[in-house]
C-alpha cells in the first residue's frame, strides 16, 4: 500500500541552531506525572521557544543569517516546540497505543508554515487529518490539548480538522485552501495519512493543464492588488500583500507547484527548480533570489520592531527599519528615502519576473494571461516595421538580436504600441533587458532616437501606459537619465501616495485626458477648454514639463534644480529654444500658481498684477494651468478639491483679463459700480433697508465676491435686520465647491478672529480660506465686519454638509465668539499618532515686504494640528495685529498659513517686533493648543 503514495517533497535543511528535539523531550518527560505537570511543560516549552528566537533574531541582525535563511530557522523551530507538544501529549498526557481506525490522526503544516517558511510571530497554519468525518472522542481530545497549549504559548493558530475526503471536496470548491494543500508538510503522528493525502492532492488536483488553477491565482492576485491601492509605488507598502510584495512570488512559486509534473519545485526560494521548469533563466532567477531575500529581511525586522505581526510600512516603521536596513547615517528623511527606493527597485523586479513567468507559461499553452495594462484593442494589420511582429496579440522583436544591429528598435518598438494602441509581449521586455546597456550615451544623444520618443510623446493613445511600461522595463530611465533620477524615489511625507516618478507618469495621464477632453464628470469645463486648444507644439511642451517637472527632487532647491536638468533634457531631444525655454520656465514656476492661488488673496488686483508680471503671457500662462492641475491631481486619493479647483480658475481668469489688457477702474470705483449692480438687483425697499449696512461695509467686500455670492449675503443681510440685531451668523453648504461657508456679520474688535477661529476648532473645522472684511470706523470709533470662513473636515469635504445639528452647534458658537468671546470652548488636545510623528515638519516664519492698502503678509509653516489656527491668531492679537485675510493650505501633515495683516502700532512692524512676532509664532507653531480658562 505504502508504495503507491507519492512521497511528499522534503524542505530544505534550517541553518543548525541550539535546541534539541531530544533535550526538550527528556525534559518534558521528567515532569510527566507530576502535579501541575501542563503548567511546568509550558514553562519548560516557553524557555525553550524564547531562548531559540532570541538566538535567531541575534544571529539575523548580526547578519550572519539572511533573510530566507531566518524564515527557515523559525520554521524549524516552531517544528520541535509542536513535535515536543505532540509527544508530550500521545506519550504522557493522552496516551493510545492501539488506535482504532477512527482513532489515527496525523499532523501536518500547511501554507507558510508548510512551505517551511516563517516570520517572528507569522501564524501557524495546522491541519489535523484523521479518517472519520466523526470526530472520535480520543481525537478530539488530543486535537485540543495541542491547540490549547499552542494558544497558551502565545500562537496564532489557523487549524482545521478534517479527513482526507473532506479536504479533496474542499480544495476543487475553493481554491485558497487548495493552495495551502500544496504546501503540504507532515509534522506528527500517523505517517501514512499525510501521504495518501498528498497523493490524492497531485493525482485528483493538479492533473490537467492548470490554465483555471492559474487563471484564478492571478485573479487573486489583481484583487489583493485592488485592496492595497492596485500600485506597486504606493509609499505605505504592505510588504506582504501589497503590489511585488512575498505574495506575488508566493503566486509564481503556487503556479510553478501546481504546474510541477518532476517534483523539482519545492521549495519557494530554490531557484533550480524554476530555471529546470524554464520559468526562469539564470539571470532571472538571481534577481527572483535578490527580491525575496530583501523582502524577507524586512519583513523580519518589521515583526521584531514591533513585537507583533505587522506587514505595513507606515512611516514611523520606515523610519525604524531603514537604520536597522543599514542607512544609519544622515537626515531622518534622507536614510528613509534611500531604504524606500531599495524597497521599490525590488517591488519593480518582482514586477518584471511576474511579466517573465506568465509570458512562458503562455508560450506554453498553460493559461491565456490577460493584457498586463489596460491598452484598447489596437489595430494589427499593416504592422509597417519588419523588426517587429505581433504574437498572441503583443507586440515583439521578429527577432530580439535585432536589438544589436539596430538599438533604435527599442523605442520603435514602445512607439508603435503606443500609437497602436498595442501591449508590449514579454518576451520583448525581457530582449530589452538583456540589451539595456546599448541604451548609452551615443544612443540618448542619436537625433533619430529622439525623433523617435518625441512622436511617442504626440502620439500615443494611452501615454500612462506608455511611459509605465517603458519604466518598467528600465528604458525610461536609461534614456531620459534625468527621469531616470527620480525612478523608485520616496517622498517622505503624507501628502504624496506615490513615488516621484509614479506621480510623474499619472500627471501625464491627467493633463493627456484634459487635452484629450476627457473630463468625464464636467468638473473642469475651463482648464478642458483650454487645454483642448493648446496646439501641437504646445502638447508637446505640456508632455515634455509633466515629465520632467519633479525631476530635482532631492537635489536643493527642486524647482531651480529640475528646470537646469530640463533644459539639458530639451537640448539632447533637439527642441528649439523656444521649447526648451518654455519647458524650463514650467518646471521652474511648477509650484507657483497653486501657491499664489491658497496662499494669497487672489481678489486683490496687486496679487494678479505680480503673478502676471510672472507668468508674462497668455499661452504660459495657459500651460501652467494645466500643469498645475494635473499636479496636484495627481499626487493622491482625496488631494485634488473643487474648492482648489475655484481658486486656480479665479487665478487664472484674473490673469487672462490682465494680460489681455482688460481696463481697470481703480478700486474705489469698481467697488461703487459693484454696489450700484447689487442695488439694482434687489427690489428698492430692500435696497434702501440694506443701504446702511452697505455703506459699513468698506471697498474691498465688494470687489472680493462674485454678484451670486453679494445676492446671497443682502439676503442674509436683511434677516439680519428682521431679527432686531445688528449681528449675525449663517452657513451654507457649497456642494459645488466642497466648503461650508460661514458668515459672520457684526462689530469688530481685538481679537475677534481668534476667537472665531477657535470657535470652528471646538466643533471640529478645518479653516480653507477666510475673507476678513473690515469697513471703516465710525463716528465711535467703531467698525463693522463680513467674515467668510471655507470650511472642510479632515477629508477635504464640506463641514458638515450632511449634518444639520454639526453646523447648528457651529453656527452658535460662532455667535457665542462673536458676542462674548469663547469662555469655556475646549479644543481637544492633538492625538497624533506614530505614524504622524514620524514625519519630520519643519516650523517657518516668514514676513514678506508687499505692503498692500498698509497691509503686510506673514507666512507661517508647521505641522498641522487642531486649533493651530486660533493659537496663530491669539499671538497675533496680542501684537496688536488685525488680520485683513486668511488663506490656509493644508499639505499632508503640515500647515502652511498666509496673513494678510496690518496694524495700527508704529513699531510693531519694525525689525525688532518682527522678531518678536516671529519668535511667538514659532512657540505656537511648536507647542500644544493651551485649553482656555
Amino acid at each position: 500500500m505504502a508504495k503507491s503514495f507519492i512521497p511528499i517533497p522534503q524542505r530544505p535543511e534550517a541553518p543548525a541552531f541550539g535546541l534539541s528535539a531530544d533535550e526538550l523531550d527528556a525534559k518534558l518527560a521528567a515532569i510527566a506525572g507530576m502535579d501541575e505537570a501542563r503548567l511546568a511543560a509550558l514553562r519548560i516549552l516557553q524557555e525553550a521557544l524564547k531562548a531559540s528566537l532570541d538566538d535567531a533574531r541575534e544571529r539575523f541582525e548580526a547578519g550572519r543569517l539572511d533573510g530566507v535563511e531566518t524564515a527557515r530557522l523559525i520554521s524549524a523551530i516552531h517544528d520541535i516546540v509542536l513535535q515536543a507538544i505532540w509527544t508530550f501529549a500521545t506519550q504522557h498526557v493522552l496516551p493510545n497505543a492501539n488506535p482504532t481506525e477512527s482513532e489515527r490522526l496525523s499532523l501536518c503544516a500547511v501554507g507558510g508554515y508548510g512551505r517551511g517558511e516563517m516570520a517572528p510571530f507569522s501564524d501557524l497554519d495546522l491541519l489535523f487529518l484523521t479518517t472519520d468525518k466523526k470526530i472520535a472522542p480520543h481525537v478530539e481530545q488530543l486535537t485540543e490539548y495541542v491547540l490549547y497549549m499552542l494558544w497558551d504559548l502565545g500562537f496564532t493558530v489557523g487549524h482545521s480538522v478534517r479527513t482526507i475526503d473532506q479536504a479533496i471536496r474542499l480544495a476543487k470548491e475553493d481554491q485558497t485552501i487548495l493552495t495551502a494543500l500544496l504546501d503540504l508538510r507532515f509534522l506528527s503522528g500517523d505517517q501514512d495519512l499525510a501521504l495518501a493525502l498528498h497523493t490524492r492532492i497531485r493525482r485528483d488536483l493538479t492533473k490537467g493543464s492548470g490554465r483555471a488553477y492559474i487563471a484564478g491565482k492571478l485573479a487573486e492576485r489583481d484583487a489583493r492588488h485592488a485592496r492595497e491601492g492596485n500600485s506597486r509605488y504606493v509609499i505605505e507598502p504592505n510588504i506582504k500583500e501589497g503590489k511585488g510584495g512575498l505574495r506575488d512570488l508566493h503566486v509564481l512559486y503556487w503556479i510553478a507547484k501546481f504546474l510541477d509534473r518532476d517534483g523539482v519545485v519545492n521549495d519557494p526560494q530554490d531557484m533550480a527548480g524554476y530555471v529546470a521548469m524554464d520559468l526562469f533563466d539564470e539571470n532571472a532567477a538571481q534577481r527572483f533570489a535578490r527580491a525575496a531575500d530583501f523582502l524577507w529581511r524586512a519583513r523580519h525586522h518589521l515583526h521584531w520592531l514591533g513585537g507583533r505581526a505587522t506587514e505595513s510600512l507606515s512611516f514611523d516603521r520606515q523610519v525604524a527599519l531603514c537604520r536597522v536596513m543599514g542607512y544609519a547615517s544622515g537626515p531622518v528623511e534622507v536614510a528613509v528615502e534611500r531604504f524606500m527606493r531599495e524597497y521599490f527597485t525590488n517591488a519593480k523586479d518582482v514586477g518584471a519576473l511576474t511579466r517573465i513567468a506568465c509570458a512562458r507559461l503562455e508560450a506554453r499553452r498553460a493559461v491565456k494571461i490577460p493584457n498586463l495594462f489596460p491598452f484598447l484593442p489596437g489595430a494589427r494589420r499593416n504592422l509597417k516595421n519588419p523588426a517587429l511582429k505581433i504574437v498572441t496579440g503583443r507586440l515583439t522583436f521578429h527577432d530580439p538580436l535585432t536589438i544589436k544591429e539596430n538599438p533604435s528598435v527599442i523605442l520603435e518598438l514602445f512607439e508603435t504600441a503606443g500609437r497602436r494602441n498595442l501591449d508590449i509581449h514579454p518576451d520583448a521586455l525581457q530582449a530589452i533587458d538583456y540589451r539595456s546597456n546599448l541604451i548609452d550615451a551615443d544612443f540618448r544623444r542619436d537625433p533619430k532616437n529622439a525623433a523617435i520618443f518625441t512622436r511617442l510623446l504626440r502620439t500615443a493613445k494611452a501615454p500612462y501606459a506608455t511611459l509605465k511600461l517603458m519604466n518598467e522595463a528600465g528604458v525610461l530611465g536609461r534614456y531620459l537619465t534625468e527621469f531616470g533620477g527620480i525612478v523608485a524615489r520616496t517622498q517622505f511625507n503624507m501628502h504624496h501616495a506615490y513615488t516621484v516618478d509614479e506621480h510623474t507618469l499619472r500627471l501625464v495621464s491627467e493633463a493627456d485626458d484634459l487635452m484629450d477632453g476627457r473630463d468625464a464628470a464636467g468638473k473642469l469645463p475651463v482648464a478642458s477648454r483650454v487645454a483642448q486648444n493648446l496646439s501641437t507644439e504646445q502638447r508637446l511642451t505640456l508632455m515634455l514639463a509633466c515629465l520632467l517637472h519633479d525631476t530635482g527632487k532631492g537635489q536643493g532647491d527642486q524647482c531651480i534644480e529640475g528646470a537646469q536638468l530640463s533644459r539639458r533634457a530639451c537640448r539632447r531631444l533637439g527642441m528649439s529654444k523656444e521649447i526648451t525655454d518654455t519647458v524650463a520656465w514650467l518646471v521652474r514656476s511648477h509650484l507657483t500658481m497653486s501657491e499664489t492661488a491658497q496662499r494669497r488673496d487672489i481678489s486683490d488686483p496687486d496679487t494678479v498684477a505680480e503673478f502676471a508680471e510672472i507668468v508674462g503671457s497668455q499661452e504660459r500662462l495657459d500651460l501652467l494651468y494645466i500643469l498645475t492641475i494635473a499636479d496636484i491631481r495627481s499626487v493622491g486619493p482625496g488631494v485634488w478639491n473643487d474648492w482648489k479647483g475655484t481658486l486656480l480658475r479665479g487665478l487664472y481668469g484674473a490673469t487672462s483679463d490682465y494680460l489681455k489688457g482688460a481696463p481697470e477702474l481703480d478700486r474705489a470705483a469698481r467697488a461703487a459700480t459693484i454696489a450700484e449692480q447689487v442695488e439694482d438687483k434687489l427690489p428698492a425697499k430692500l435696497a434702501d433697508r440694506l443701504a446702511p449696512i452697505f455703506d459699513r461695509l468698506g471697498t474691498r467686500y465688494w470687489l472680493s465676491f462674485d454678484m451670486s455670492d453679494l445676492l446671497r449675503h443682502a439676503r442674509f443681510f436683511d434677516a439680519v435686520l428682521e431679527s432686531g440685531e445688528d449681528y449675525g451668523v449663517q452657513t451654507r453648504v457649497d456642494k459645488t465647491h466642497d466648503a461650508t461657508e460661514l458668515w459672520v456679520l457684526g462689530w469688530d474688535r481685538p481679537g475677534l478672529f481668534a476667537d472665531l477661529t477657535r470657535a470652528i476648532a471646538t466643533c471640529g473645522g478645518s479653516v480653507a480660506g477666510a475673507r476678513l472684511h473690515t469697513g471703516p470706523k465710525d463716528a465711535q470709533g467703531r467698525a463693522h465686519i463680513m467674515n467668510v470662513f471655507y470650511l472642510q473636515n479632515a477629508d477635504g469635504k464640506a463641514f458638515g454638509a450632511e449634518n444639520e445639528r454639526t453646523r447648528d452647534t457651529l453656527k452658535r458658537r460662532a455667535r457665542q465668539a462673536l458676542t462674548e468671546g469663547t469662555d469655556g470652548m475646549i479644543i481637544a488636545d492633538p492625538q497624533h499618532s506614530r505614524r504622524v510623528e514620524a514625519i519630520p515638519v519643519r516650523s517657518r516664519v516668514r514676513f514678506i515686504d508687499a505692503p498692500q492698502d498698509g497691509s503686510f503678509i506673514i507666512e507661517v509653516e508647521g505641522r498641522d494640528r487642531p486649533g493651530l489656527l486660533s493659537a496663530l491668531a491669539v499671538v497675533l492679537r496680542d501684537a496688536c495685529i488685525d488680520v485683513t485675510s486668511a488663506h490656509i493650505e493644508g499639505i499632508g501633515t503640515k500647515a502652511v498659513d498666509a496673513f494678510y495683516v496690518r496694524s495700527d502700532e508704529a513699531d510693531v512692524f519694525s525689525e525688532a517686533g518682527r522678531k518678536r512676532i516671529k519668535s511667538a509664532l514659532a512657540t505656537a507653531l511648536r507647542g500644544p493648543v493651551k485649553h482656555a480658562a
